[in-house]
């Protein structure tokens, strides 16, 4: 059985390469020297894009604040630095702000004391490669992935798991998307910066940053002493400047993870090995925005539906007597109303920020019948029996259904039913899937009626209802299955 989700890392860069590809067949039939022109141009882009921080051409990239904040996030690479942290931190406790450090392993396996200073004071950390080679992006995909996880092995030591990984100098490579993907990590670059080479060049720091400064930047700045002819002392005043120039724009210092909307380090890591599952790790990172995305003008159409037919066809067959198995709750926007009808509901959910959102809301809405366990469906014991088993948009990201749905038949009473929604293979659909392998990297498995009724019948189930919803057309078959099946 292959678990977890199918890794694509699909990008712009494919996209466009495909649709050079394509013109240049067009145009060689009008003029055969015209077919190299998009050939060509498509070639500049792959060599040029590496070298623009916020070109999202290989990989989606963060670059700058996503929350409308009145604000800026303070960056410092390839530190710690016995030089230059200790006197940093000074400065930002005396002015009150929060900053993110993207240290190199190297440095932080050199001075672990002035790691644990930065997490005492409440700042951030990043992982910045273990060696910040300025040609790690030239290296070799398990070159790149070794350099990662062998700066996350030195952080882990400290009771932390960095999320965010910024690329020496910014640069990024058509491999280091899957690198991050298999480490549970995303790519933060900068979109404000004085060009100081690693402090090489301090005088009229501060002038040149305050005046790209801009609210939702992230300003990326150094800690490092970088040899001979440093004045720390001149350094120091010039980031203090940064910060008052900040206040006089009008601009606050917030934590990077406010101004993206994202965690950037999570304590005390849960996974097996310290590296989630990337289902996992991509939910956890818009855990906060998860309800408002589901409610948005895209995802809204198969939303709005799914939630149309749970109501219909499903919240009304519970019984206060039925014990409930919920995979994937998400936020539990499904979980909340099962939970008020029922008389138990397991709820399953990948992701622990997910899950404690979930919580939350139980709490909100005094929905004490809610037994909630954080981990993998396809690797978490089962326990007990249920009356009815359910899902909503979560099958998409299990390649093999067949050994699943065995697992689900074992703990359900006969005569349960076992009800979920999931993707349904159209031309709608296809699309869809497409970009969300380019914004998550994870191909989500859309499935025919054919491809579920076999996979029901290998575990037992009879089928009542497989029906398809939303956007069905005469060429399309909607791009939402509904299943409701009993188990035999």
């Amino acid at each position: 059985m292959r678990r977890g989700p199918t890794i694509v890392t699909l990008a712009p860069a494919h996209i466009t390469g495909m649709a050079a590809f394509q013109a240049s067949f067009v145009l060689a039939f009008i003029d055969i020297r015209l077919a190299a022109v998009p050939l060509v141009l498509f070639v500049v882009a792959c060599f040029i894009a590496p070298f623009l921080p916020s070109f999202s051409f290989f990989l989606p990239i963060i670059s700058r604040g996503r929350t409308g904040l009145r604000a800026v996030a303070l960056t410092f690479d390839d530190g710690p630095d016995p030089a230059t942290t200790r006197s940093l931190l000074d400065l930002l406790a005396k002015h009150g702000a929060h900053a993110t450090f993207f240290v190199t392993g190297l440095a932080a396996a050199a001075y672990p004391d002035l790691i644990r200073l930065i997490l005492s004071r409440g700042h951030d950390i990043g992982n910045h490669s273990y060696r910040h080679s300025p040609w790690l992006m030239l290296k070799s995909g398990e070159e790149l992935r070794k350099e990662i996880t062998s700066a996350q092995s030195v952080l882990r030591k400290f009771n932390i798991t960095p999320l965010a990984f910024r690329p020496p100098a910014g640069i990024t490579n058509p491999r280091l998307w899957r690198a991050l993907i298999e480490s549970g990590m995303y790519c933060v670059n900068f979109s404000c910066r004085a060009f100081d080479a690693g402090n090489r060049r301090v005088i009229g720091l501060s002038k040149k940053i305050l005046n790209k400064a801009r609210p939702g930047d992230i300003i990326l700045l150094h800690d490092v002493n970088p040899g001979s002819g440093f004045d720390a002392g001149a350094w120091i005043i010039e980031i203090e400047n940064i910060f008052i120039g900040l206040k006089k724009k009008g601009l606050g210092i917030l934590p990077l993870s406010k101004v993206i909307g994202r965690p950037v380090m999570a304590h005390a890591s849960s996974h097996s090995g310290g590296v989630p599952n990337p289902a996992e790790a991509f939910y956890d990172g818009i855990a906060a925005a998860y309800d408002a995305e589901r409610n948005g003008a895209v995802a809204g159409i198969a939303a709005r539906k799914e939630q149309e037919v749970f109501e219909s066809h499903l919240l009304n067959q519970i019984a206060p007597r039925h014990r409930i198995l919920e995979i994937g709750a998400g936020t539990g926007r499904f979980t909340i109303p099962l939970a008020r009808r029922c008389g138990k509901i397991t709820a399953v959910e990948l992701s622990e920020n997910m899950m404690a959102i979930l919580k939350e809301n139980a709490a909100r809405e005094n929905a004490s019948r809610i037994e909630c366990r954080t981990g993998d469906i396809e690797l978490i014991e089962l326990k007990g029996t249920y009356d009815v088993v359910c899902s909503f948009s979560s099958f998409e990201y299990i390649p093999d259904l067949d050994e699943l749905f065995k697992k689900i038949s074992q703990c359900m009473s006969p005569g349960g039913i076992f009800y979920f929604t999931t993707a349904h293979r159209s031309m709608f659909r296809f699309f869809t899937q497409i970009g969300n392998a380019m914004r998550q990297g994870i191909w989500l498995h859309a499935r025919t009626k054919g491809s579920i009724k076999k996979s029901l019948a290998g575990a037992g189930f009879m089928p009542r209802t497989i029906s398809a919803h939303a956007m069905k057309t005469c060429v399309s078959g909607g791009m939402l299955l509904e299943v409701i099946a009993v188990k035999e």
